[in-house]
Formats: C-alpha cells, structure tokens, sequence
C-alpha cells in the first residue's frame, strides 16, 4: 500500500501561518528531539505541514549529525519559505527498504519519531533513499491504527470528503525521479486515487501544489498554492 500522506512547507515564522496559511489550521505540535514545530492542515488524512524551527541549537545538532531527514531538507534549501519534500505513506516499511535495496538504492531507516501535541504523542516510522543530489520522497509508517487515525482527524472538524491533489513538481533529471517512482509500482505519476505528482525536467527544482479545495490561489509563505 502506497498513498499520499503529507508535504512540507518550511516557514522561518511559524506565527504567521495562522493568519496567512491558504488553509484552515487544524492542529500542530512540537518534534523535541529535533528542535522543531508545526502546524497542520488537514484535507482529508492527507495535510500540508507547516514546520518552522523552535530550538535553533537542537536543529542545528540534529543536522549536523543527520545523512538525511526533513531538517537536512531545510537546511540544503538554504531555510527558504517553499515546499521542501514529501512524504508518501506504507504500511510495511521493512519490505520496502528491502525491495530498494535490492534495486540497488541506499537506505537510511527505519527511523523512530513522535511529536508531542496537547498532551498527546504521536508516534511513526521513516524511510529515506538516499542519493548524492536527489531529495527524494520519504517514507512513512503510523505506528496509530488507521481506523484511529481517522478518527482522531475527524474530531479537528476536518471535512473527510477525499479531494483531488496533483503536485507539480521540475526536477532536473526525470529518468531518475521514474525510476524510483518504479520501485513503487508509482505509473504516470498516480501516487493514490486522489494524488498526482506531474513532473518535469528543468535546471530549477521546484514544487507547487493543485488541490480541488475552495482557496484563493496564489504564493503563501514562499510556496506557490493552486486552487481549482
């Protein structure tokens, strides 16, 4: 099983997303280990990310001492307001560094996380494929049942009603982004019933984000929203 799970949007400030996030905020919380926070919002059991720095001095440890993880991911970014990486989701993350590895891929993980929210932890696992240049999507495995799970995000009000998401995203080398999409079983881009990534081949990697949600399109924070 592959879907869509999350998207990264990296903001220096994290108390301006709640008046100016194109998106209701639903929830967030603090990564202690990591030296940061965030905020969400919910489109179904998939979310935009807003995650900012909490501990300049945890982060930049972590970094130092991280080959990869979201937080490499700010920093090689240059702390840039955009989209930064996505996470797709599984439910036997074991198996999957295993068939990467015999594709001939480095891994680095399972990794073991949680974030403390409202008295709550939350607890996953992740998976990073390694390359000199690439950024590739990361893995994620919830260690909360999904039937929960679901639960737990109806009850921030969030309206479950699936909507179609394709993430555009220009990279520098399409042959290579396939190839991992392959290992996957990931065609043409489908990463789930309602998740496309559409890629392109350009000298500037970027990402931007099309959902079929009510909103004003438009740049937020650095990142570039399309509603339709």
């Amino acid at each position: 099983m592959i879907k869509f799970d999350h998207i990264i949007h990296y903001v220096n400030q994290l108390d301006e997303v709640r008046d100016k996030a194109p998106l209701p905020i639903h929830t967030g919380g603090v990564h202690t280990r990591l030296g940061t926070e965030n905020l969400l919002s919910y489109l179904d059991t998939r979310y935009i990310e807003y995650i900012s720095i909490k501990d300049e001095k945890l982060f930049i440890d972590h970094v130092r001492e991280a080959e990869d993880s979201f937080a490499k991911a700010i920093y090689k970014t240059n702390y840039t307001n955009d989209f930064i990486r996505y996470a797709l989701a599984v439910d036997d993350i074991i198996m999957l560094r295993d068939r990467y590895k015999a594709q001939g891929y480095e891994t680095l993980g399972p990794l073991y996380m949680e974030r403390e929210t409202d008295g709550e932890t939350l607890r996953w696992t992740l998976l990073y494929i390694m390359h000199e240049k690439i950024m590739f999507p990361f893995f994620i495995q919830w260690e909360e049942p999904e039937s929960k799970r679901i639960e737990r995000i109806k009850g921030f009000g969030v309206d479950m009603k699936p909507a179609k998401v394709i993430i555009r995203q220009e990279v520098e080398d399409v042959a290579e982004w396939r190839a991992f999409f392959d290992v996957i079983g990931v065609w043409q881009g489908e990463i789930d019933n309602n998740t496309t990534v559409a890629l392109t081949e350009g000298k500037s990697p970027a990402i931007s984000v099309e959902m079929d949600v009510t909103g004003k399109s438009g740049k937020y924070m650095g990142a570039d929203y399309k509603f339709i």
